[in-house]
Protein backbone atom coordinates (compact mmCIF):
# COMPACT_ATOMS: atom_id res chain seq x y z
CA UNK A 1 0.00 0.00 0.00
CA UNK A 2 1.30 3.46 -0.89
CA UNK A 3 1.82 5.86 2.02
CA UNK A 4 -0.37 8.99 2.09
CA UNK A 5 2.06 11.90 1.61
CA UNK A 6 -0.33 14.21 3.45
CA UNK A 7 -0.29 12.05 6.58
CA UNK A 8 2.61 13.93 8.16
CA UNK A 9 3.55 15.56 11.44
CA UNK A 10 3.00 19.20 12.21
CA UNK A 11 5.45 21.57 10.51
CA UNK A 12 8.90 21.96 12.02
CA UNK A 13 8.05 25.54 13.04
CA UNK A 14 4.54 26.72 13.78
CA UNK A 15 2.84 29.65 15.47
CA UNK A 16 4.28 30.58 18.85
CA UNK A 17 3.26 33.17 21.42
CA UNK A 18 6.95 34.07 21.69
CA UNK A 19 7.09 35.22 18.03
CA UNK A 20 6.80 38.88 17.12
CA UNK A 21 4.84 39.61 13.92
CA UNK A 22 8.13 39.86 12.00
CA UNK A 23 9.38 36.54 13.42
CA UNK A 24 6.09 34.88 12.38
CA UNK A 25 6.53 36.17 8.81
CA UNK A 26 10.17 35.05 8.73
CA UNK A 27 9.27 31.55 9.99
CA UNK A 28 6.81 31.17 7.11
CA UNK A 29 9.20 32.46 4.46
CA UNK A 30 12.06 30.32 5.77
CA UNK A 31 9.87 27.22 5.36
CA UNK A 32 8.84 28.27 1.84
CA UNK A 33 12.48 28.69 0.78
CA UNK A 34 12.76 24.89 0.73
CA UNK A 35 9.15 23.90 0.19
CA UNK A 36 9.74 20.15 -0.01
CA UNK A 37 12.15 19.83 2.95
CA UNK A 38 11.78 17.87 5.19
CA UNK A 39 8.74 16.51 3.28
CA UNK A 40 6.65 17.39 0.22
CA UNK A 41 4.86 20.75 0.60
CA UNK A 42 6.22 21.36 4.10
CA UNK A 43 6.53 25.07 3.26
CA UNK A 44 2.89 25.33 2.20
CA UNK A 45 1.87 23.34 5.27
CA UNK A 46 3.74 25.85 7.45
CA UNK A 47 1.89 28.70 5.74
CA UNK A 48 -1.41 26.88 6.41
CA UNK A 49 -0.58 26.51 10.11
CA UNK A 50 -0.01 30.27 10.30
CA UNK A 51 -3.24 31.10 8.41
CA UNK A 52 -5.60 32.68 10.92
CA UNK A 53 -8.67 31.04 9.39
CA UNK A 54 -7.17 27.60 8.68
CA UNK A 55 -9.69 24.86 9.36
CA UNK A 56 -12.68 27.19 9.02
CA UNK A 57 -15.58 26.45 6.69
CA UNK A 58 -16.33 30.19 6.51
CA UNK A 59 -15.16 32.03 3.40
CA UNK A 60 -11.72 33.52 3.96
CA UNK A 61 -10.02 36.51 2.32
CA UNK A 62 -6.56 35.05 2.97
CA UNK A 63 -5.81 35.33 -0.76
CA UNK A 64 -7.26 38.90 -0.75
CA UNK A 65 -8.67 39.01 -4.29
CA UNK A 66 -10.95 36.01 -3.96
CA UNK A 67 -12.75 34.18 -1.19
CA UNK A 68 -12.03 30.56 -0.40
CA UNK A 69 -12.76 28.29 2.51
CA UNK A 70 -9.64 27.04 4.27
CA UNK A 71 -11.28 24.02 5.87
CA UNK A 72 -9.02 21.48 4.15
CA UNK A 73 -5.29 21.79 3.58
CA UNK A 74 -5.91 20.74 -0.05
CA UNK A 75 -8.10 23.82 -0.62
CA UNK A 76 -5.37 26.06 0.77
CA UNK A 77 -2.58 24.30 -1.13
CA UNK A 78 -4.30 24.79 -4.49
CA UNK A 79 -4.94 28.48 -3.88
CA UNK A 80 -1.46 29.06 -2.52
CA UNK A 81 0.31 27.34 -5.40
CA UNK A 82 -1.75 29.29 -7.93
CA UNK A 83 -1.72 32.73 -6.30
CA UNK A 84 1.52 32.77 -4.31
CA UNK A 85 3.71 30.18 -6.01
CA UNK A 86 6.51 32.72 -6.41
CA UNK A 87 7.19 32.29 -2.68
CA UNK A 88 7.97 28.60 -3.08
CA UNK A 89 11.67 27.74 -3.25
CA UNK A 90 12.59 31.43 -3.37
CA UNK A 91 16.26 32.44 -3.31
CA UNK A 92 16.01 35.22 -0.74
CA UNK A 93 13.77 37.74 0.96
CA UNK A 94 14.03 41.03 2.78
CA UNK A 95 11.51 42.37 5.28
CA UNK A 96 10.91 46.00 4.35
CA UNK A 97 10.72 48.87 6.83
CA UNK A 98 9.06 49.15 9.22
CA UNK A 99 10.04 45.55 10.02
CA UNK A 100 7.69 45.43 13.02
CA UNK A 101 4.81 46.21 10.66
CA UNK A 102 2.49 49.11 10.06
CA UNK A 103 -0.78 49.21 11.98
CA UNK A 104 -3.60 49.56 9.45
CA UNK A 105 -6.49 48.98 11.86
CA UNK A 106 -6.69 48.16 15.55
CA UNK A 107 -4.94 44.80 15.98
CA UNK A 108 -3.96 44.48 12.29
CA UNK A 109 -0.37 44.93 11.12
CA UNK A 110 0.91 44.88 7.56
CA UNK A 111 4.42 43.68 6.82
CA UNK A 112 5.83 44.01 3.32
CA UNK A 113 8.52 41.65 2.06
CA UNK A 114 10.58 41.73 -1.11
CA UNK A 115 11.24 38.24 -2.44
CA UNK A 116 13.67 37.03 -5.10
CA UNK A 117 12.01 33.93 -6.54
CA UNK A 118 13.61 30.74 -7.86
CA UNK A 119 13.99 32.33 -11.32
CA UNK A 120 15.65 35.47 -9.93
CA UNK A 121 12.62 37.73 -10.39
CA UNK A 122 11.64 40.15 -7.61
CA UNK A 123 8.19 40.59 -6.14
CA UNK A 124 6.77 42.39 -3.14
CA UNK A 125 4.30 40.60 -0.90
CA UNK A 126 2.13 41.97 1.86
CA UNK A 127 1.32 39.97 4.99
CA UNK A 128 -1.55 41.21 7.14
CA UNK A 129 -0.99 39.87 10.63
CA UNK A 130 -3.38 39.53 13.55
CA UNK A 131 -3.15 37.93 16.99
CA UNK A 132 -5.37 34.88 17.36
CA UNK A 133 -8.05 35.48 19.99
CA UNK A 134 -9.30 31.94 20.63
CA UNK A 135 -8.21 28.32 20.61
CA UNK A 136 -4.89 26.58 20.98
CA UNK A 137 -3.08 29.36 19.08
CA UNK A 138 -4.51 32.17 21.22
CA UNK A 139 -2.00 35.02 21.45
CA UNK A 140 0.00 33.90 18.40
CA UNK A 141 0.57 36.23 15.45
CA UNK A 142 -1.20 34.72 12.45
CA UNK A 143 -1.56 35.65 8.79
CA UNK A 144 -4.98 37.16 8.12
CA UNK A 145 -4.19 37.71 4.44
CA UNK A 146 -1.30 37.55 2.01
CA UNK A 147 -1.01 39.00 -1.47
CA UNK A 148 1.49 40.04 -4.10
CA UNK A 149 1.60 43.80 -4.55
CA UNK A 150 1.48 45.14 -8.08
CA UNK A 151 4.67 46.82 -9.28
Amino acid sequence: MKENWQNVDNPVVGPSKSFSPEQAVRAQLDACANNDDPWINHGIQTMYEFAEEAGSMERSRYFVHFEKDLYHFDHFMGGFSTRLGQLLNHKSYQVLEPAQGKEVAPGLLQIDVEVVDAKGDKGTFQFTMVQKELGSKKGCWMTKSLCKLQA
